[in-house]
């Protein structure tokens, strides 16, 4: 075994992990915070653009080492924690990106009109992802 390959694993595992460690944080810490805070646009505002670069990072590093793996041994797990990574990108793209977007609307002109509905809303969209990252990194280190 390549020392290459022999690092892609664990790599990868520690992305998942991180990203996992995102989303259950988001859902479990943050939006309830979020919550308390009034639901404030430049709170939401805050949490996703900080979000935002540990959850893509987490997600590309994860996927390039799944997939990379698969590659190089066609081990259909890893195949699958691949695609099980990679899956809340376009996810964020097609169901999430509409709400993320009136959202920054909302906390660029500091309006609170419709907030607590659309962070609902993104709460309930993101538990997607809250789901998918504990499940990669589950079917990872498993």
């Amino acid at each position: 075994m390549s020392t290459a390959l022999a690092n892609l694993r664990p790599i990868a595992i520690t992305a998942n992990g991180i990203f996992a460690g995102l989303g259950l944080t988001i859902t479990f810490a943050a939006v309830p915070a979020l919550r308390a805070a009034g639901y404030s646009p430049r709170a939401w505002q805050a949490l996703y653009r900080r979000g935002a670069v540990i959850g893509i990072s987490s997600i590309l590093v994860s996927s390039a080492a799944h997939f990379t793996t698969y590659y190089l041994t066609l081990d259909k797990r890893a195949l699958w924690c691949g695609i099980i990574s990679f899956i809340s990108a376009p996810y964020t793209m097609i169901f999430m990106k509409p709400t993320n977007d009136r959202l920054n609307q909302l906390a660029d002109t500091s309006s609170k009109e419709d907030a607590s509905q659309l962070v609902e809303k993104w709460a309930k969209l993101q538990s997607f992802r809250t789901l998918a990252g504990p499940l990669a990194f589950l079917l990872a280190v498993f």
